[in-house]
């Protein structure tokens, strides 16, 4: 009959549950872990929002940086090609070396129309304004086009030479962009820290008499 005792408390002493101490200790240890999962997951949205958001800031920003270089280069006559002619636009324009720095590049495309890059440092935008019958119209909004937004900063760098016939002509034209990334907003989580995306590029016009 003691035996017997003894292995009915054996077998009710197996079958007790967890204490309050233990089961305290399990769910901190399981909030710790699912801390941890959230944080991965929050890390790895955040990552794949930032590329995403960086890759197509730098698609747009390389396509209008191209379509620039393209119209430097099929151009006949550019601008400014005088520290007091830029200065008449651009108060901040700078001049050295032969090289104009300001915010802006003229030039006759191959239509033979007056075409102006200009940034505009309060809207943050890279904009494109044609002529109408050789004046620019300032409140059309056919003739005053956005090309780029999220533009912290752009300078033109024209580099000006004397041609054969003594006029003095564009040798080389330099732009120097600075981007920040559209943050998509679409999903809160998605949210991320961008960095600022620099792109200089430089060309020579290819139908200026050398």
């Amino acid at each position: 009959m003691h035996n017997k005792r003894l292995k009915n408390r054996a077998v009710i002493h197996r079958q007790r549950g967890l204490s309050l101490v233990e089961m305290l200790l399990s769910l901190a240890i399981t909030a710790m872990l699912l801390t941890a999962t959230m944080v991965a997951i929050d890390t790895s949205f955040r990552a794949y929002a930032s590329a995403a958001e960086s890759a197509s800031t730098q698609a747009a920003t390389r396509m209008v940086i191209n379509r620039l270089l393209m119209m430097v280069r099929n151009s006949t006559a550019h601008g400014p090609l005088t520290l007091t002619s830029a200065r008449s636009i651009d108060a901040d324009a700078t001049e050295s070396d032969s090289t104009i720095s300001c915010n802006y590049l003229e030039m006759l495309d191959s239509k033979g129309r007056l075409v102006r890059i200009e940034y505009n440092k309060d809207e943050q935008q890279l904009y494109v304004r044609l002529d109408d019958n050789g004046n620019f119209i300032f409140d059309s909004d056919e003739t005053y086009q956005p090309l780029l937004g999220g533009v912290t900063q752009a300078v033109f760098h024209v580099r000006h030479r004397i041609d054969r016939q003594g006029v003095l002509v564009l040798e080389r034209g330099s732009i120097d962009l600075t981007v920040m990334p559209d943050r998509d907003n679409t999903l809160s989580i998605e949210s991320a820290e961008q960095s600022e995306i620099r792109v200089i590029a430089s060309t020579m016009p290819r139908r200026v008499e050398r």
